[in-house]
C-alpha cells in the first residue's frame, strides 16, 4: 500500500467544505493564501486506523445498541497504538516539516505545542476518537450508511507576535473586529506583508480576509497571526 494514500500536502488534498476547518484551510492554501505549511492525513488514513485498531468492530457493535457506548469506545481505545505504514507516514510527515512544535487540527480538535512524535500520534488518535465523530459513525451504522471518516491536519506551529480575528460582512471587512491584540495594546491592521521579493506592493490582513471570502464564496472569520512581519491564516470558519 502506498503511503501517498495516507498523506497529502496542505493545498493538494481532496477535501473542502465537507471537512470543516481542515478542508477550508486546504482550499485557502490551494488558492495561494499564506497558510502555515502542513500535511493532511486523508480519509484513507482514518480508514486504516479504524481497521488496524479494531475500533471498527466496536462501532459496528455499538450501532446495534445505544449511542451512550461512545464513552466506552473512547476509554477502550484511548491508548491504542498507531502502527505500521500509517505510523511510518506520520513520522515522515514530521521529519519533513522539521518543526520544533506541531499543531494537530480536525473538525473537533485543535492541539498545539506538540514537540514529539508520540504527542502528535496521541493528538491524531484523539481527533479520530472525538465524541461527536463517534456519534456520527454509530448513527451511520444504525441507518445502514457508509461510515463517515475525516481528515486530520498536521501543521508546522507558528509562534506569532500577535494574533487576532478578522471577519467579513458581504464584501466588507469589519475593521472594528480586525485588530491585533497583545495584552492591553491594540494595533490597527495596516499593510505589513511584502507580496514578493523586491516588490513595493504590500498587503494587509484585510486584503487576505476579502480574498478568503472570494475563494470560499461566503462570509468568513479568519484567525490570523503576525510572525516576523508576515501575516498567516491560522484558522478559518464560514457561515455555511
Amino acid at each position: 500500500m502506498s503511503k501517498s494514500e495516507f498523506t497529502r500536502c496542505l493545498g493538494e488534498a481532496g477535501c473542502g467544505w465537507e471537512s470543516g476547518r481542515v478542508g477550508l484551510l486546504n482550499l485557502l492554501a490551494r488558492a495561494g493564501l499564506p497558510v502555515p505549511e502542513g500535511v493532511v492525513l486523508t480519509r484513507r488514513a482514518h480508514e486504516e486506523f479504524l481497521r488496524t485498531s479494531g475500533i471498527l468492530r466496536d462501532i459496528s457493535a455499538a450501532g446495534r445498541g445505544a449511542a451512550w457506548r461512545v464513552a466506552e469506545i473512547r476509554s477502550k481505545h484511548a491508548s491504542c497504538p498507531v502502527e505500521g505504514e500509517l505510523n511510518q507516514a506520520i513520522c515522515e510527515v514530521l521529519i519533513g516539516l522539521s518543526a520544533k512544535t506541531a499543531v494537530v487540527l480536525s473538525g473537533d480538535l485543535e492541539e498545539g505545542g506538540l514537540s514529539s512524535i508520540p504527542e502528535v500520534r496521541d493528538a491524531i488518535r484523539d481527533a479520530w476518537l472525538s465524541p461527536r465523530g463517534l456519534k456520527r459513525q454509530i448513527a451511520a451504522v444504525v441507518r445502514g450508511e457508509d461510515l463517515p471518516t475525516w481528515p486530520v491536519l498536521i501543521q508546522r506551529e507558528l509562534h506569532p507576535q500577535y494574533t487576532g480575528w478578522s471577519t467579513t460582512e458581504g464584501e466588507t471587512v469589519l475593521r472594528e473586529r480586525a485588530k491585533i491584540r497583545s495584552g492591553d495594546a491594540s494595533v490597527a491592521l495596516y499593510d505589513v506583508e511584502p507580496v514578493g521579493e523586491g516588490s513595493a506592493e504590500r498587503k494587509s490582513i484585510a486584503s487576505f480576509t476579502l480574498e478568503a471570502r472570494s475563494v470560499l464564496g461566503e462570509t468568513v472569520m479568519i484567525r490570523w497571526g503576525l510572525k516576523d512581519g508576515r501575516w498567516y491564516v491560522l484558522s478559518v470558519s464560514s457561515s455555511r
